[in-house]
C-alpha cells in the first residue's frame, strides 16, 4: 500500500490541494481568490458579508471573517457545508495545473495536516475526519471515471 499523502502548508510539496492555494474559482458569475474565500462567504445568506468575504486580501483574512460570529451564520450551514466544500474543490480542480495537481496524487490517501483542525483535516493527533482529503479523493476519482469515460 502506498503511503499517505499530507499537505496543509507553503513549504509542502502538495500545498496547491490547500483551500488557501490559487486559482481561485468561478462560481455563479463572481470570481473567488480561493477555495477558502468562497466556503467562508457561504456560511452567510446576506450579500453584503459575502462580498466582504470575496474581497479579503488573504484566505487567512477570509477565513477569520467566516469564523467570525459578528453575523449569524446560515441556518442549515451544518448540513450544507460539505456539499459547499465540494462544489469549490470541483470548480477548482477541473483544468489546468490544479486538476494535474490532484490527478499526479494517484490513487494516495490524501490527508489535510492540519494540526488545528478535527472536521476538515487530521488534527493535531490525526484523529480529525480529513473531510477535505476525503472530497478531494472524491473530486480525483471523478475526474478519472470521466476521463475514461471520454477516451
Amino acid at each position: 500500500m502506498t503511503e499517505p499523502l499530507y499537505f496543509y502548508t507553503k513549504t509542502m510539496p502538495y500545498w496547491g490541494l490547500s483551500n488557501f492555494s490559487p486559482p481561485g474559482v468561478e462560481i455563479a458569475g463572481k470570481f473567488w481568490p480561493t477555495v477558502e474565500h468562497y466556503f467562508q462567504a457561504q456560511k452567510f445568506l446576506a450579500p453584503e458579508i459575502q462580498e466582504r468575504i470575496r474581497q479579503a486580501s488573504t484566505p487567512k483574512e477570509a477565513r477569520a471573517l467566516g469564523q467570525s460570529r459578528t453575523f449569524p451564520l446560515r441556518a442549515d450551514w451544518e448540513q450544507t457545508k460539505e456539499s459547499v466544500m465540494l462544489e469549490a474543490l470541483r470548480c477548482k480542480f477541473k483544468s489546468g495545473a490544479a486538476r494535474e495537481l490532484l490527478l499526479s496524487t494517484g490513487n494516495r490517501q490524501l490527508i489535510e495536516s492540519s494540526p488545528f483542525d478535527y472536521f476538515w483535516a487530521a488534527g493535531q493527533d490525526g484523529t480529525g475526519k480529513n473531510r477535505l482529503g476525503f472530497l478531494l479523493m472524491q473530486v480525483r476519482s471523478e475526474i478519472m471515471t470521466f476521463s475514461s469515460q471520454t477516451d
